[in-house]
């Protein structure tokens, strides 16, 4: 990094979480030149305790140019974990000035989320990452966009299944990608995670607790919840609608992600019911795994989304909110310091006729721990993808706007690989409502 500026948009959980292995990682970057903006001042102790030098303040449309000016230059870095505030604006700034540029999630400004005055299409996740992509262009800086453990890792984990999977069945596993998973005959894609890191404290009235910010689980748990569509489905779910009438469009649910659930399937406990959470990662992988006609039509490509099923006090924090229409909580509980035992279970199931194959990272809160301080086995998850990506980008600065699917995934897992834990592959028989039709509907859970 030598005399590289690093500059955090955002000092939550995740940044804190990065920081002491952004020093480990980067032995040559300079603590002055590591900086942050905050709307807040709870990361304030651990940017004092490694010389991040902390501003609080609230970045606006108004005054982004204003307070982002002469803090960045040339070759420099900036890191957008925060909330509410706009990556497509952030990404102009950064490549009009040659910086680099790194998100775990496309973020519109506050209200960007809200339908109330706008197409519901335009608060979606598939219309962020569209605006995003039309930024792609080899040339001008890299800017990686949603690249943390999901979205991230998890676009590098289908890859190693897929080529797990095509040496167990004989197939060529320079094939790319779409080509294999239609061969393989898969259907449908969950990116599954099972989070049972607990506290052992109740969840206190008006409380809302999670393990890695509660301010973007409430944003995108709020969204109606989204995933890409399969040319096995049959008919779509009542009440949804497709984002547009182009190849890459999937399917919008008429229920928020905190009123969503499915049944999916992770190696610790088999069978589990999930929250079907919005997340860019299922319409990306859906596009790295579409096969098109010489038309453009779509002649293979498997249903994606995300099925998340969170800590025990987060699934009744959930619970609670949307019990009470979404009132904004009382209390915003990050759960990190209080935390007694428990893993993060990420990773992603390929469904198919035959059963299912997951492959992934479980990373204990005691591993977690051990590898680096103000981590929990989520966020620590989540660094290992930034740290990847950091790796990546930093050997390819002019390569636009990438997403992880772009990406060189033995260079991105390299460096990601010390701070996931175990990672492994595994086949079940299990079948969802026990039907080889494995259409959506299959996967649904009433309310």
């Amino acid at each position: 990094m030598n005399e590289r500026k690093i500059l955090f948009i955002g000092y939550g959980a995740i940044a804190q979480a990065l920081t002491p292995v952004l020093f480990e990682q980067f032995p040559d970057l300079e603590r002055r030149n590591v900086s942050a903006i905050s709307a807040d001042a709870r990361g304030a102790a651990v940017a004092r305790e490694y010389g991040v030098d902390l501003t609080i303040c609230a970045l606006t449309p108004a005054n982004l140019d204003a307070v982002l000016d002469h803090r960045l230059g040339a070759g420099d870095v900036m890191l957008n974990l925060s909330v509410d505030v706009s990556s497509l604006a952030l990404i102009d700034w950064c490549q009009a000035r040659d910086v680099m540029y790194l998100d775990t999630c496309v973020e519109p400004w506050a209200g960007g989320y809200d339908a109330d005055d706008r197409p519901l299409v335009e608060t979606t996740n598939y219309w962020l990452r569209k605006q995003a992509l039309r930024r792609k262009g080899k040339g001008r800086s890299t800017c990686v966009i949603a690249h943390g453990a999901n979205p991230g890792l998890v676009s590098h984990f289908v890859k190693m299944a897929l080529a797990r999977l095509a040496t167990a069945h004989a197939l060529n596993a320079e094939m790319p990608s779409a080509a294999l998973a239609r061969a393989l005959g898969i259907k449908t894609v969950h990116i599954t995670e099972r989070d049972t890191q607990a506290d052992d404290l109740p969840l206190q009235s008006g409380e809302f607790a999670n393990t890695w910010s509660v301010d973007g689980l409430l944003a995108e748990a709020r969204q109606h919840a989204e995933l890409s569509w399969g040319t096995h489905e049959a008919y779509l779910p009542a009440g949804a609608r497709r984002h547009d009438e182009t190849v890459a469009a999937g399917l919008i649910l008429d229920t928020p992600g905190a009123r969503t659930k499915v049944v999916s399937w992770t190696p610790s406990v088999g069978e589990q019911d999930a929250y079907l959470i919005t997340h860019h990662e299922a319409l990306s992988i859906g596009d790295l795994l579409t096969e098109s006609a010489v038309d453009g039509t779509a002649i293979y490509r498997p249903t994606v989304y995300y099925a998340y099923r969170p800590t025990l006090k987060t699934c009744e924090s959930l619970c609670r909110w949307a019990h009470h229409d979404f009132a904004p909580p009382a209390v915003q509980t990050i759960l990190r310091d209080e935390l007694a035992s428990g893993a993060d279970e990420l990773g992603v199931l390929l469904i198919h006729e035959r059963g299912a194959d997951w492959f992934g990272s479980v990373l204990s809160l005691a591993q977690a721990r051990r590898i680096a301080p103000f981590n929990s086995a989520t966020t620590l998850q989540v660094v290992g993808g930034i740290v990847g990506a950091l790796k990546w980008m930093t050997r390819n600065p002019h390569g636009g706007v990438v997403e992880a699917e772009d990406m060189d995934s033995e260079c991105v897992m390299r460096a990601a690989l010390p701070f996931l834990g175990e990672v492994f592959g595994t086949h079940t028989n299990w079948k969802a409502s026990g039907t080889d039709s494995l259409q959506t509907v299959d996967f649904l859970r009433p309310e």
